[in-house]
């Protein structure tokens, strides 16, 4: 019937939203990894005039992947009809990047500016992660999660601790992201096509 079919709908729902945040984090990093590691190839496409400026990407870069966990995150509070919980959130976000860029941007300018996206974001996502789990509990698969991030972790130290002429970084680098994709293979993929 209709209302069983919902039931069914409604009952699976946590299973889908955890499998697709997920892998929304395993491309996010994925992503991260591949404009990190042939940035100095990528940043050709701009003037370089801007190049100073390029220290702030892998920062705005980890801030967007957090404002994408916490809209993901958002779904739960949507789902039990509480959606004043985003207006928190989101307003304590914004006063947290408010403040970072009063306090901090008119010694440290756009560093300050990239660093209050990151905090504000962050902020956010893990009063939502919080608040969610008291909620509307969602078993996120949060060791597989770590993994990841302490993968693309480590590989971006190595990026941005390694001094390589730009033919041998551009080798290394790729080497690094084979890696990453074939740990998705192996234990994802594979894993959840068999």
């Amino acid at each position: 019937s209709l209302i069983n079919n919902d039931l069914e709908v409604i009952k699976n729902i946590p299973l889908a939203e955890r499998n697709f945040m997920k892998y929304f984090i395993i491309f996010t990093l994925l992503a991260f990894l591949v404009v990190m590691g042939y940035i100095n190839v990528l940043r050709y496409i701009i003037a370089k005039d801007y190049w100073e400026g390029l220290s702030v990407v892998p920062i705005v870069m980890a801030g967007t992947i957090m404002m994408g966990v916490y809209f993901n995150l958002s779904f739960w509070y949507k789902l039990i009809d509480k959606t004043i919980w985003g207006a928190y959130f989101s307003g304590i976000g914004c006063a947290v990047l408010i403040a970072v860029n009063v306090l901090f941007v008119p010694r440290y300018g756009y560093m300050a500016c990239a660093w209050a996206g990151f905090a504000g974001y962050a902020t956010a996502m893990i009063l939502s992660y919080i608040v969610g789990q008291r909620k509307y509990p969602i078993a996120y698969p949060l060791k597989s999660i770590s993994v990841y991030v302490g993968i693309t972790a480590l590989f971006y130290i190595n990026y941005a601790n390694t001094h390589f002429s730009t033919p041998v970084a551009l080798g290394v680098n790729t080497v690094f992201i084979l890696l990453f994709i074939g740990h998705v293979w192996k234990w994802d993929w594979k894993k959840g096509k068999g």
